[in-house]
């Protein structure tokens, strides 16, 4: 789960009175986060990737006054239908970044904490949602500033004023003399050259989209009216982001207008800030949840978690806020239910059988293999399946890719696809702990996903890594062949070439003839991609050739 800062001042004023650290830190637990760290000036909470509207300050208020019952704010309709302007798209930003949307906001209390935390928050989400701009770009104006009518097409190489910039430069300067071009530009290589999307006023360029806006629209906290636009690749993702920044402006006090959005053959206003309802029988609520609550009290639970609810019938209607875009059916709001009740609250049911159950062999050659794992001096790890390409294959220096079980509509591009090996886990483990005294040797026995003949497969594989001055060939040589010794397993050892390892410093084990794994001495350019400095060996073995041998035991 991600873990993000705000500054502590400032969410104390956005949370009123009657709080302070202990009773925060037990409420945010009982919404079933977790208080990372509280200092002088910060406050550090985890929270789960899904929640978009718990990455802003303003957004973690809200929830934590609807959680205590001292704000019952369940919706944000805009009052003023009239879009406050239009925005003409261009055909020719089709093939590279073809959706916009924005957001006008009047009268917005901007002091410097409000400042930083939105600038936070928008990077945050570009960051995460946003999959590093990619998926969604924010870009944040001064709308005193704005001088419309506002046009966003590919354009040629213009010149304009970088934000933090006091001369000029033309987009192809931008990406490749100017950090954030050089940290994005990739995102429009595809674009033909001299072809490059931005967004325009009357006066010039607002924003080369989505490397850097113009240092003439940049927001201060002498700002009181705010322009947030946002580009991207998914037409949902462009269209909904407005809604969850529109509720945080109007926390601030803002008055907020919908932005046109004008195609051509249609348009779309944009936030679209429309009503969703979920109907929930309270009978269903109460089965899933395994308590009975009543009509009065899941409707009070409902305000606690954001939501407006009604009796209907026998049903509850629930009002899913426009700022929660993590809801998508009735499940979710099941489980939030449950978290306002309290899991504390809810015994568990012992279940009655009348068979006696037993270990699985592979279970017990797991343990097994664990057991000498921990005798060779080597300490267990546990990760999760999810991991993301750069992790997976970029960073271990793998060009023969295997095809990787990916996750559909990934809430950040960190948690992209299930891991494929298990090596990367580990030295993910060891960059993070760099600092710590060597040698550091580790192990993970778990599962591992691939495609084959288009069908997910899933695997146990055993990975080890160890870390210090003197690794070398011979010693993990040892530690593999120590290890199946012990399994009492005969195996052959050969020449074997992999691009995580040292050429000719890596071999194969085989065991019938059938390679089941490799190890030697990680490449320095492993090491460096994963923030390692120590030299390091690591071997990983498919445990699936040992489990046909225990079928095939009588």
């Amino acid at each position: 789960m991600p873990v993000i800062s705000f500054n502590k001042k400032y969410v104390y004023g956005l949370l009123g009175s009657g709080i302070d650290e202990k009773k925060l830190e037990e409420q945010v637990t009982k919404l079933g986060f977790e208080v990372e760290s509280v200092d002088s000036e910060n406050i550090s909470l985890e929270v789960t990737a899904n929640r978009l509207d718990l990455l802003d300050a303003v957004g973690f208020a809200r929830a934590l006054k609807n959680f205590m019952h001292k704000s019952s704010k369940f919706s944000y309709e805009i009052k003023n239908k009239e879009p406050a302007f239009s925005i003409t798209v261009d055909p020719s930003v089709k093939r590279i970044r073809p959706f916009i949307s924005g957001i006008a906001a009047y009268g917005v209390k901007m002091d410097e904490s409000a400042l930083a935390n939105m600038i936070n928050y928008t990077e945050k989400l570009c960051e995460t949602y946003g999959r590093n701009r990619r998926k969604i770009a924010i870009g944040l104006h001064d709308l005193d500033s704005v001088k419309p009518p506002m046009s966003y097409k590919a354009s040629g190489d213009m010149s304009y004023v970088p934000l933090g910039n006091e001369g000029a430069m033309k987009f192809s300067e931008v990406l490749e003399g100017h950090e954030k071009g050089r940290q994005y530009g990739s995102i429009i290589k595809g674009a033909k050259k001299s072809y490059y999307p931005a967004l325009i006023d009357s006066e010039g360029v607002m924003s080369f989209i989505p490397i850097l806006n113009s240092d003439r629209t940049r927001i201060t906290t002498a700002t009181r009216n705010v322009f947030v636009d946002i580009t991207g690749t998914s037409e949902y993702a462009v269209n909904k982001i407005p809604d969850l920044i529109a509720a945080s402006l109007m926390d601030l006090g803002a008055e907020v207008r919908k932005v046109r959005i004008d195609y051509g053959k249609k348009h779309i206003d944009t936030p679209e800030t429309e009503r969703r309802y979920i109907t929930i029988p309270l009978s269903k609520a109460e089965k899933e949840i395994g308590v009975e609550i009543g009509y009065n009290n899941i409707i009070s639970l409902a305000n606690k978690m954001g939501y407006e609810a009604a009796l209907i019938g026998n049903n509850i209607r629930f009002s899913v806020p426009e700022y929660r875009l993590d809801v998508i059916d009735e499940q979710d709001i099941i489980e939030d239910i449950a978290i306002g009740y309290g899991y504390d609250y809810i015994n568990p049911l012992s279940v009655f059988y009348s068979q006696q159950g037993s270990l699985e062999e592979r279970t017990k050659f797991n343990r097994k293999v664990v057991e000498i794992m921990i005798g060779l001096g080597f300490s267990e790890m546990t990760n999760s399946y999810l991991t993301n390409a750069s992790t997976n294959f970029e960073k271990p220096c793998i060009e023969d890719r295997k095809e990787a079980i990916r996750l559909k509509d990934s809430k950040t591009e960190t948690i992209s696809m299930m891991r494929t090996w298990i090596l990367p886990s580990l030295l993910s483990n060891l960059g993070m702990s760099s600092h710590e005294r060597m040698p550091q040797d580790i192990f993970e026995l778990d599962m591992a996903f691939c495609v084959k003949s288009g069908k997910p497969v899933e695997s146990h594989r055993l990975g080890c890594v160890s870390i210090n001055p003197k690794s070398n060939f011979n010693e993990v040589k040892a530690a593999v062949e120590g290890l199946l010794s012990a399994l009492g397993k005969e195996h052959s050892i050969s020449e074997y070439r992999h691009g995580s390892f040292i050429d000719g410093r890596c071999a194969e084990i085989s065991i019938d003839g059938k390679g089941m794994g490799f190890f030697g001495e990680l490449h320095p350019k492993v090491l460096k991609n994963f923030g390692i400095e120590e030299p390091g060996t690591a071997f990983e073995l498919d445990l699936g050739r040992f489990y046909d041998k225990l079928r095939a035991e009588p």
